[in-house]
């Protein structure tokens, strides 16, 4: 779960859409603000999550990462349909890490429930 926070920070600065040959991130363009802020934020979460390593945590980080990959497949059926498509966009990187930083996050929560916490043993003599 913390590389799946780590990758939804990193997705944020990388190519989100490529338009005749100029690319826009998080941080640029009119998607209503910096949406960047907000991945980086949602990515800053799931580490917390992840470092925490208790059962409640991985149901928080599950509810992030399904919200990360929910919006990258938003972001690429944005950029793969209507106007987008007319002009020639393409999808970038930074959308792609996106959606698989969700689901990364997604599968490290559910295999938090599989874990066997380790039981201590006195050894006696």
């Amino acid at each position: 779960m913390i590389l799946a926070g780590v990758l939804s920070i990193i997705s944020a600065w990388l190519p989100w859409v490529i338009l005749l040959g100029v690319s826009q991130n998080g941080f640029m363009g009119d998607y209503g603000g910096n949406p960047g802020v907000f991945f980086i934020v949602l990515g800053a979460i799931i580490v917390v999550m992840g470092l925490l390593n208790k059962k409640w945590s991985a149901i928080i980080a599950i509810l992030f990462s399904l919200l990360v990959c929910m919006l990258g497949l938003k972001y690429y059926n944005d950029s793969t349909t209507g106007d987008a498509l007319t002009v020639g966009a393409i999808v970038g990187n930074g959308v792609y890490c996106m959606i698989f930083a969700g689901l990364l996050g997604v599968v490290g929560g559910i295999m938090r429930f599989f874990v066997k916490k380790k039981v201590a043993t006195l050894a006696t003599a």
